[in-house]
């Protein structure tokens, strides 16, 4: 697990670097003759705050789990913008935090290996009336994206790419007739997050939905093919 912070925190810092370089870079460029030609216009870096409200869930649990709702997460990131020359497409890179949730009836049963002595998660339903039954991850992430925007009063805008992260906190609420309790640091959770993201909209809101190829939990010791994904509103205000 050292290992894995290692790279990913050396994955960020290669990232401010890079930023660096390119702001340098940028200065020297010259300014268009014509700003009024579209054709011959650079776009100017957009899209560098990007605040989501989504519906946050799993695909690939249990039959047996049912899922309540509504589970809500937000996610907040932090964008380089880099115009790709007078195109309509530009890089984007930086860094998020994604807080995703996913309320069912799922208890978290651990079961040990007799063997290895080692403990297994399985997820079943709960034998007791609960009102608050929360499963949170806290991640932080680094996306990479392609972005189209049109050269439009109006601007339509498309973003696609990909996306990098660490579980840094993840914990159950629940809440039964005893009252209410949080467990910290559930076992065998994957602590490493990879997906897709796409959002689609016109100047400051799109439409945005985010699927994890990574699974929950850690292969072998958790219940198998179970995918987080989000879906939801983008607010872009700067």
């Amino acid at each position: 697990m050292k290992k894995v912070k290692h790279i990913f925190f050396g994955l960020l810092l290669f990232l401010l670097l890079l930023h660096t370089f390119s702001s340098f870079s940028q200065d020297k460029k010259k300014i268009p003759n014509d700003e009024f030609d579209i054709k011959n216009y650079k776009l100017e870096p957009a899209d560098r705050l990007i605040i989501e409200i989504n519906h946050t869930s799993w695909l690939g649990y249990p039959t047996t789990i049912k899922p309540k709702q509504p589970s809500l997460g937000m996610n907040i990131a932090a964008m380089f913008d880099k115009p790709l020359k007078n195109s309509c497409f530009s890089i984007a890179y930086g860094i998020g935090f994604l807080s995703h949730n996913f309320h069912s009836d799922a208890d978290f049963i651990y079961t040990r290996d007799s063997v290895n002595g080692n403990f297994n998660t399985s997820l079943q339903p709960f034998s007791r009336p609960v009102s608050l039954n929360r499963y949170a991850e806290k991640i932080l992430e680094m996306p990479l994206e392609i972005r189209f925007r049109t050269k439009t009063d109006r601007q339509f805008k498309m973003h696609f790419g990909g996306k990098i992260g660490y579980v840094v906190n993840n914990f159950r609420s629940i809440r039964d007739n005893d009252g209410k309790i949080r467990v910290y640091d559930i076992k065998n959770v994957n602590p490493l997050r990879y997906g897709i993201n796409f959002r689609v909209g016109f100047e400051q809101f799109a439409i945005t939905a985010n699927y994890y190829l990574s699974e929950v939990f850690k292969k072998d010791k958790g219940p198998g093919g179970i995918h987080p994904f989000t879906i939801g509103l983008a607010i872009i205000p700067y």
